[in-house]
C-alpha cells in the first residue's frame, strides 16, 4: 500500500512523458508545427503552380503532366520567399489556419475533461455539427468533381447556376447545407455511451477514410482535366482537392491525439466514476457509486463479488 503511487498511477505510466506532459502543452505544439507547415507548403504550392503558363500537350503522358500539372515548376528562391512575406497571403492563410484550429479546438472540446457522455451526451454535440459540416464539405467536394466530370467529358452547361442570387456561392451553401442537414442527425442517432475520445476518434477515423478515398478518386479526373488546359484554377476538381486537402489536415489532428489523450486517460477512467467523476479511489470495492448509484464495476467483477 505504503510502496503504491499516489493517486492510483502505476510508476510505468507516470513516467511516460505523454502522460506527465500537459495535453494543452501538446496540442498546442502541434497546432504550432501545423500552421508553420501549412503556411510554408501552401506558399510552396501556390508559387509552383503560379509558374506553368503553357498548355500541356495531351500526348506527353504523365511524364509532362507530372512535373507540369500535378506538383507544378520549382519556384525560385526568391519568388519563394516574397510570397511567404506578401502581406495579402499572409492574411489570407493566417485566416484559414486559424479558422482549421478553432474547428480543431472546439472539435476536441469534450475530451477536456475525462468521463462518460450519457446517451447522445451534450458534451458531444458541438463535435457532432462540426463533423456534419465535414461531411457537408466533403459531399461538395464529390459534387464538384462530378459537375467537373461532366462539363469536361460530356460537355454539360452549368450556367443556370449563376441565374440564382449569388451564383455559384448559392450553389456551394445549398450543397453543404444539405450535407450537413442529412449527416448531422445520423450522427447523433449512431452515437452510442462511451467515452468521449473513443467516440471522437472513430469519427476522426472515418473521416480521414472518407477524405483518403475522394482524393484517391479525384486525382485521375483533375489529371484528365489539366491535360486539357493550364487555365485550372477554377476547376472543379481543383477546388474539390482543396477541399479534401482542409478536411484531411483538420480530421489528422483530431486522428493523432485522440489515441494519446485517451491513453493518459486510462488510470483515471480506474479510479473515478465515469458518470458523474466522483473519485472511487477511496472505496474500490464498491458496487455503486455513492455519489449518483451508477453501477461502478462492470457486469463479471459485480457477479464476482455477489456470489462470494
Amino acid at each position: 500500500m505504503g510502496g503504491e503511487p499516489a493517486n492510483n498511477q502505476p510508476s510505468s505510466v507516470r513516467s511516460d512523458w505523454i502522460t506527465r506532459t500537459p495535453k494543452w502543452v501538446l496540442l498546442g505544439g502541434f497546432w504550432a508545427a501545423q500552421g508553420i507547415a501549412l503556411y510554408l507548403v501552401q506558399a510552396l504550392i501556390y508559387e509552383s503552380q503560379n509558374g506553368i503558363d503553357v498548355t500541356i500537350d495531351s500526348t506527353g503522358g504523365f511524364r509532362g503532366i507530372l512535373p507540369e500539372g500535378i506538383f507544378g515548376q520549382w519556384p525560385s528562391f526568391e519568388n519563394y520567399t516574397n510570397l511567404l512575406i506578401d502581406s495579402e497571403f499572409a492574411i489570407m492563410m493566417g485566416m484559414t489556419i486559424a479558422a482549421l484550429t478553432i474547428a480543431q479546438m472546439i472539435f476536441l472540446l469534450p475530451v477536456r475533461r475525462p468521463g462518460l457522455m450519457g446517451n447522445r451526451g451534450h458534451g458531444l454535440k458541438r463535435s457532432l455539427y462540426i463533423a456534419g459540416f465535414v461531411i457537408g464539405g466533403l459531399t461538395l467536394a464529390a459534387v464538384m468533381a462530378i459537375g467537373e466530370y461532366l462539363d469536361t467529358v460530356h460537355k454539360m452547361d452549368f450556367g443556370f447556376i449563376d441565374q440564382f442570387p449569388g451564383g455559384a456561392y448559392f450553389g456551394v451553401g445549398i450543397v453543404v447545407a444539405l450535407g450537413w442537414s442529412i449527416a448531422t442527425p445520423m450522427l447523433f442517432h449512431f452515437t452510442r455511451p462511451g467515452r468521449k475520445e473513443a467516440v471522437l476518434a472513430r469519427l476522426s477515423k472515418k473521416l480521414f477514410l472518407g477524405t483518403i478515398i475522394e482524393v484517391a478518386l479525384l486525382i485521375p479526373l483533375d489529371v484528365m482535366v489539366r491535360r486539357k488546359t493550364s487555365c485550372y484554377c477554377w476547376a472543379g476538381s481543383y477546388w474539390a482537392l482543396t477541399l479534401c486537402g482542409f478536411i484531411g489536415v483538420f480530421a489528422l489532428g483530431p486522428a493523432v491525439f485522440l489515441p494519446i489523450l485517451a491513453k493518459r486517460r486510462k488510470t483515471w477512467y480506474a479510479g473515478h466514476c465515469g458518470v458523474c467523476s466522483y473519485d472511487m479511489s477511496g472505496t474500490p470495492d464498491a458496487l455503486r457509486c455513492p455519489e449518483c448509484g451508477t453501477g461502478w464495476k462492470n457486469v463479471r467483477s459485480r457477479t464476482a463479488i455477489e456470489t462470494q
